[in-house]
């Protein structure tokens, strides 16, 4: 098995060339999947990633929840100073999210409380790729492990990726937290273990 630099390259690169069409149309159908899902199961308290570069558009669902105002919308942000992903509430998109660390939308300052993280309902995990069984390769920072590691095995964890990024193993870590479920625009994958 390839070891996960060299997989992270290559999916990094495989992204990178995706059309922005094919972008568009996929994210289009697993946010709406994602969307119906929440909806279903009653969730209020949600984190979910704002995307950056070639991941799953979520920037027109997060601001579909914050104008429909009835959920409770946390994004993440990296604390910097002690290298360790935090979570914000946000109510408006265009007003309480600027540019932070790796040039990502995160919460401006001013937004920032230190959220208590065990009130969520679910978490919308990103990654560049996951495995049919749950564990995903990110971009090596190791943020989201740690975040999920405080979590409350409670909280849904759900991975969203695009169905060409989703293989039948990956390496895995002792450190590593598998998603619950997994969404791409073909199909939705709940992981044996």
């Amino acid at each position: 098995m390839k070891d996960k630099e060299k997989l992270r390259k290559e999916y990094m690169t495989k992204r990178a060339n995706l059309k922005s069409t094919i972008i568009n149309k996929n994210s289009s159908i697993i946010t709406n999947k994602l969307d119906s899902y929440i909806h279903k199961n009653n969730f209020n308290n949600i984190m979910i990633f704002v995307s950056f570069k070639n991941e799953i558009y979520t920037h027109e669902l997060i601001k579909k929840w914050l104008n429909d105002g009835e959920k409770k919308i946390y994004v993440p942000y990296i604390e910097s100073n002690i290298d360790q992903m935090k979570i914000s509430q946000i109510e408006d998109f265009d007003k309480d999210l600027e540019k932070g660390v790796y040039n990502i939308l995160e919460p401006k300052e001013k937004v920032k409380k230190e959220s208590n993280n065990y009130d969520l309902d679910i978490i919308v995990v990103p990654g560049l790729i996951f495995s049919k069984d749950g564990y995903r390769i990110g971009y090596g920072g190791g943020y989201y492990d740690k975040f999920l590691s405080s979590v409350s095995d409670e909280v849904k964890k759900v991975g969203i990726v695009y169905s060409d990024f989703v293989v039948d193993d990956l390496p895995v870590d002792d450190y590593d937290i598998p998603v619950d479920l997994i969404m791409t625009e073909r199909e939705t994958i709940i992981p044996k273990r």
